[in-house]
């Protein structure tokens, strides 16, 4: 794992830089799932969509990734992590989720969210013991309970 990460409020000025992230991140996954990826749509899609509850990630003093979430129902839901490649496959994803779930576990909630089919991320998540709890046309469901 790299040497520090810091989990701090992503600062809206900073959407440029968290957008090319996430087109780092997901446009194969968006691409084998519905098809060539629509920059305009996405980048409007993604501005126009800043979550109440958005945290950078910062690995080694580089904005690095992005987590949003959801803790105002009876889950905590993870509506995105999201690392850009070449900080992927290294222990930061496995951290972040931990400090989730540590979260929500002081606070007797679950933990949700959704992945997409074709992310390999989904083996990451069950090896931190979320389960299937259904699924979609584009998306498998999964919870973590305390």
């Amino acid at each position: 794992m790299p040497s520090g990460f810091v989990i701090r409020p992503a600062q809206y000025a900073e959407e440029p830089e968290l957008y090319a992230i996430h087109r780092a991140a997901m446009e194969s996954y968006v691409t084998a799932t519905w098809g060539p990826w629509d920059d305009a749509w996405q980048q409007d899609h993604f501005a126009g969509s800043w979550p109440d509850l958005r945290l950078a990630i910062e690995i080694e003093g580089e904005l690095s990734g992005f987590l949003d979430l959801d803790e105002q129902g009876d889950a905590v839901v993870i509506d995105a992590i999201e690392l850009a490649p070449r900080w992927q496959r290294q222990g930061v994803g496995t951290a972040v989720i931990r400090a989730v779930q540590a979260r929500a576990a002081e606070r007797g909630l679950p933990v949700t969210l959704r992945v997409l089919k074709v992310n390999p991320a989904r083996a990451l998540y069950e090896r931190l013991g979320f389960q299937h709890t259904g699924q979609t046309d584009t998306h498998y469901l999964m919870a973590w309970h305390p």
